[in-house]
């Protein structure tokens, strides 16, 4: 029994109740014979005609008829039947009919099955076929939607169809090229081609077509070869999730066959800028940028405009990103040391200056560093690199820290009773909260400088429902760990252990957890405790941290993650990749603080440091020349008794810092160093510097509304109509983007009702910060398909702006504006 046959014949009467079946060649009957189908009677054409169509007219039972005949078909004129056949169904079995009527198509399209037959060989094929046809398909579209089946694709569209034959090129597969050819769906494939792109070839090959497609795209100034559809076509083809890694490997390929790197030696800056066909294009770029950074060449507004453009392109993340972020960074804080003329009068003002601007310096050249370690160092960074760490070193660190000497050099104490002392701390930020009654979380980092909690404090103010505000404050000097973390408890009078580096608070020893919250238990005035960071975040959030947190008023947190990292001769150099997963780990901790119902929580640090990447030379060590009883010597300070040196060091007593304790203390003037054996020079803090000792403290509370929202795009719209193939739209921004508004990316294109995309896509980021409306207008030309002036001529279409979903690769639709396309045939033309 044939199967198929059997298959066939029963869906058939799922729609029908009587169905002829004529086997004219005598091929089936056996088949016929031994077919069952439950409720359907076989009747046996043999001279019995009249007695059929009587049985089945006269039929009022459920019961549905098989006709069956194993002799010609009659004449018409001589079919006594004829009339139940057209009022019923007629079943064919030649192979054709069998796989036309499997597909649920019309007998008319045997041709179609013959033409590619061995395409229809295959059950796998025949079932991938079936789910993608449709009411109304005709040849074309049947002929389409086998190309998508024989490449695999999950759209029907020729587009998709070249993405998927290239990508399977540029892995080394040939399969999809052949079996197009077995399938007899080539000429079909290439005649598609050539009618929408233009392509023609005595032996047309994929590769061979796309080298064309870069090509008069990578040139836009010559004559194009192809029609200007390919732009949308390699465009979209950067989109795809499935194709991308083709992209870039057939991109890679064209670009040594055809020697693209002999044409970007040759092609200006301002035009690089606007190619995302290849790779090389981004090495092009960051070697000019880096070049005409070096020699002063471009300016900063004009070398972040054109990072700026890069920031949305194929190769830019992950291949690129680290060195555009270097070449920024480095012309920002460039820009900034030049026009960079201050001094110093006091402690406040410093203060003042500091946490207002200056600190950018320093963030400026940790998110440098950062960025070019993360390019492994490339050499095409080494030169600039070099640069800036001379512009930040001797323009920078030694320059402005030799001025803030001179105040450092004029105290007579250091000023641990002011308000912006660190020795305050407990003062002005906790004790509000145990007068009020409310539990208050201080997170205390080791090394957090100013700019990294300036920074931290940025991301919160991005942080829906959370507010945030940063203050500075001055450490305790020298800036070292025991002395800056006893300054941050509640206590009356500190002072030195005599013959170490260890701080009593009230008598008390400081060292240590179990130390610390024994002070605050003793000092604070509440229920207070210490905690290692570590061990708080394993903590359940619902259970066992909160049975914890509801014991105290007063919780402090330590982590030590930054301090750990430059402390260590063999991790110092990753101490700004310390900071990043530092910040990375308070908004982990904070979000966990809000999860034990904690609303009010306080960042700060118990000191600074400075950095400086490159191998120090010769004339960054001081010779002190240190006499007496020493009981700590470090790079940036010495503790002891009765100890004295020459006028590289600045001397106070232990008084004079404000430690109840006997003894002297000497730091090293502006940013040298002295002489220890084994030590570490790169990462070092303990002296007066800006950047070792002002510290952010970071006030955060939770809220239960928004406090944050994006910006809104809007576009100039002087017209609905589009009249060429050429859409200018200039978007605008606005408002400004600052702390609580917050930047939006948009992907916008121009689309036609029915969802057919009909340009290329525009995709960016709008961050921009100026006040000023006008400048915060980003413009932008859509190439339209040559659909826009055919089939859509004359229809309403929409420019799309669409948003990326939260935590998932898609897009929703952010906003729609109707134009209607008034497209001249002329339009359709390509350049002449």
């Amino acid at each position: 029994m044939n199967i198929k046959i059997q298959e066939a014949l029963e869906k058939k009467f799922q729609d029908h109740d009587v169905i002829f079946w004529y086997d004219e060649r005598d091929e089936l009957k056996e088949s016929f014979d031994t077919l069952v189908i439950d409720g359907v009677e076989k009747c046996h054409i043999q001279s019995n005609e009249f007695e059929i169509k009587y049985k089945i007219t006269s039929n009022t039972s459920k019961t549905k008829f098989l006709v069956y005949s194993n002799q010609p078909k009659p004449k018409t004129n001589e079919n006594w039947l004829l009339d139940l056949e057209l009022a019923y169904h007629v079943f064919h079995t030649d192979q054709e009919a069998i796989i036309l009527q499997d597909l649920g198509l019309d007998l008319s399209l045997r041709e179609l099955v013959a033409d590619h037959m061995l395409f229809f060989k295959s059950k796998e094929r025949i079932d991938k076929l079936k789910e993608l046809l449709g009411k109304g398909d005709v040849l074309r579209d049947i002929r389409y939607k086998m190309v998508a089946v024989t490449l695999n694709t999950d759209y029907v569209n020729l587009n998709t169809f070249i993405h998927a034959h290239g990508t399977a090129f540029a892995n080394g597969n040939e399969k999809l090229q052949r079996d197009l050819e077995r399938y007899e769906l080539s000429d079909f494939y290439w005649k598609q081609i050539l009618n929408k792109f233009n392509y023609s070839s005595d032996s047309p090959s994929i590769y061979d077509f796309l080298v064309e497609a870069f090509s008069d795209n990578f040139n836009v100034t010559d004559k194009p070869s192809l029609s200007k559809e390919t732009r949308l076509l390699l465009s979209l083809w950067k989109d795809t999730i499935t194709y991308r890694e083709g992209f870039d490997k057939i991109s890679a390929k064209i670009a040594n066959d055809i020697q693209i790197e002999s044409a970007l030696n040759t092609l200006p800056l301002e035009k690089a800028v606007s190619d995302e066909l290849f790779k090389l294009t981004d090495k092009k770029i960051i070697y000019d940028l880096v070049q005409r950074l070096i020699t002063n060449d471009i300016a900063n507004d004009t070398l972040q405009s054109y990072i700026k453009q890069r920031e949305h392109t194929f190769w830019y993340r992950p291949h690129f990103e680290a060195f555009y972020e270097s070449v920024s960074y480095a012309a920002q804080l460039m820009h900034d040391l030049q026009k960079l003329k201050i001094d110093f009068k006091s402690i406040e003002d410093g203060l003042e200056q500091y946490t207002s601007t200056l600190y950018e310096i320093d963030f400026l050249y940790r998110k440098f560093i950062l960025n070019y370690r993360r390019t492994n160092q490339d050499t095409v960074l080494s030169e600039l690199a070099e640069k800036v760490e001379k512009l930040y070193t001797n323009d920078w660190l030694l320059h402005y820290n030799d001025k803030w000497q001179t105040v450092v050099d004029n105290l007579e104490t250091w000023p641990v009773k002011k308000s912006f002392s660190q020795r305050q701390f407990f003062k002005n930020y906790i004790q509000p909260f145990v007068d009020k009654k409310q539990r208050v979380f201080v997170v205390i980092s080791d090394a957090l400088r100013f700019e990294c909690g300036m920074e931290l404090n940025t991301r919160l103010t991005q942080e829906n429902r959370y507010d945030s505000e940063i203050n500075g404050a001055i450490t305790s000097l020298p800036s070292y760990t025991e002395l800056g973390m006893a300054s941050l408890l509640p206590h009356t009078e500190l002072s030195v252990k005599n013959g170490t580096d260890q701080v009593l608070v009230d008598g008390m020893t400081s060292m240590g957890i179990a130390s610390r919250s024994k002070i605050l238990a003793k000092n604070s005035g509440t229920r207070a405790t210490a905690i290692l960071a570590e061990d708080f975040m394993k903590f359940s959030a619902n259970t066992t941290g909160r049975d914890f947190v509801k014991q105290y008023d007063v919780i402090y947190i330590y982590h030590n993650d930054i301090d750990d990292t430059g402390d260590d001769t063999t991790s110092q150099d990753k101490v700004f990749d310390a900071v990043e997963n530092e910040l990375d780990f308070f908004m982990d901790l904070l979000k966990k603080i809000s999860n034990m119902n904690g609303n009010n929580m306080i960042i700060t640090s118990d000191h600074g440091f400075i950095y400086q990447h490159e191998t120090l030379e010769e004339s960054d060590f001081t010779s002190a020349d240190i006499k007496g009883d020493v009981d700590k010597h470090n790079r940036r300070f010495v503790l002891g008794t009765n100890i004295t040196a020459n006028d590289a060091v600045k001397s106070f007593t232990h008084k004079q810092l404000g430690l109840e304790s006997e003894g002297d203390v000497l730091i090293p003037k502006s940013v040298n160093r002295l002489r220890v054996k084994g030590a570490g020079s790169k990462f070092i803090h303990g002296g007066a510097s800006l950047q070792e000792i002002v510290i952010p403290v970071v006030k955060v509370n939770k809220k239960r509304q928004d406090t944050t929202a994006q910006v809104d795009i809007d576009i100039i719209k002087s017209s609905d109509k589009i009249t060429t193939n050429l859409l200018a739209v200039s978007f605008i921004q606005t408002d400004e983007v600052n702390d609580k508004m917050l930047e939006r990316k948009i992907r916008a294109s121009i689309v036609a009702e029915d969802g057919t995309l009909l340009s290329d896509q525009f995709t960016y980021t709008f961050d921009i910060k100026e006040e000023n409306q006008r400048q915060r207008e980003v413009k932008n030309r859509f190439q339209l398909t040559a659909q826009a002036s055919g089939k859509y001529k004359s229809q309403r279409v929409k420019l799309i702006l669409e948003e990326p979903m939260d935590r998932a690769n898609k897009w929703r639709v952010y906003k729609e504006y109707f134009y209607t396309l008034n497209i001249s045939f002329t339009n359709d033309f390509d350049k002449y």
